[in-house]
């Protein structure tokens, strides 16, 4: 019979899971966390809390652990409308000077392969410094290894038809027994870092693409969130949100809606840090 949990159980069960693992499970929306650590203890057949706890001291169960809290994303150039602004931005503001590209939360390669494409496509790959952080060693390696699923390589194929990309997405892929290889070239410059969404890059940036990664969390934890992501941009810089996120007050004084449709963001130039 599987673990039931109620509030005040979860509650507790989440204060020490992010002590234990030093993520924030504690943030996490109730129904998020309770629906992931069913799933998670179903499937390995845990009847206490303790054992789980216990189990939790082995370094690659905790790594798996973590790894299925990560939300995947599913598709390449998902809501084309908004690789298109980011490829006018990097054109407009970036081309021909190095630049510095933070993404606080990827779960799965899709996103920084995207952007990857962008910017090859821009000429701009060599001067662009990406930083990204994911939740686990399983996370970080998959990326780097630039394995991806075929089936949904339909759905990726018109979403670049729809983003206006100058090749064929095909030229940046290559058959493997896996499914596809992206055109691990394109992630030599590339900085992996296993580590949560509060864990700031030691320079700040240019860009910051984090899109619907707030969606599973609580609101009070949003604004701590973005307070690490306003330290962590440079002014003029730009922040890249998804669709069912925006920026409330007191950010509207600091930051410029540029898209609203997109949740793109311009930070303004002459702020007092």
């Amino acid at each position: 019979m599987a673990l039931g949990f109620n509030i005040s159980e979860l509650r507790v069960l989440s204060e020490q899971l992010s002590e234990k693992l030093n993520l924030p499970f504690k943030h996490m929306t109730h129904s998020f966390f309770k629906r992931r650590l069913s799933q998670f203890i179903e499937m390995h057949g845990i009847r206490k809390v303790d054992s789980l706890m216990e189990q939790l001291d082995n370094e690659e169960f905790a790594d798996e652990f973590c790894h299925f809290f990560s939300v995947k994303t599913t598709e390449l150039f998902r809501d084309a409308g908004f690789w298109r602004h980011l490829r006018k931005i990097i054109s407009e503001y970036y081309s021909g000077s190095n630049f510095k590209v933070w993404f606080p939360d990827v779960s799965s390669g899709e996103e920084l392969y995207s952007l990857m494409i962008l910017l090859k496509e821009l000429n701009s790959h060599t001067r662009a410094t990406v930083i990204i952080n994911n939740t686990s060693e399983i996370g970080c390696n998959k990326i780097i290894e630039g394995q991806l699923s075929s089936k949904k390589m339909d759905v990726n194929a018109y979403n670049y038809k729809r983003f206006e990309g100058s090749h064929s997405l095909e030229d940046y892929f290559e058959n493997s027994e896996d499914g596809l290889k992206f055109d691990i070239s394109l992630l030599e410059k590339i900085t992996v870092k296993k580590a949560g969404i509060e864990v700031m890059p030691d320079e700040r940036c240019d860009l910051i693409i984090m899109r619907n990664s707030m969606l599973y969390f609580t609101r009070d934890y949003h604004q701590v969130v973005k307070e690490i992501v306003d330290k962590s941009l440079v002014s003029g810089g730009y922040l890249c949100l998804g669709v069912k996120e925006q920026l409330a007050s007191p950010y509207d004084n600091r930051f410029e809606c540029i898209d609203v449709k997109e949740k793109i963001y311009n930070k303004f130039k002459f702020l007092r840090d």
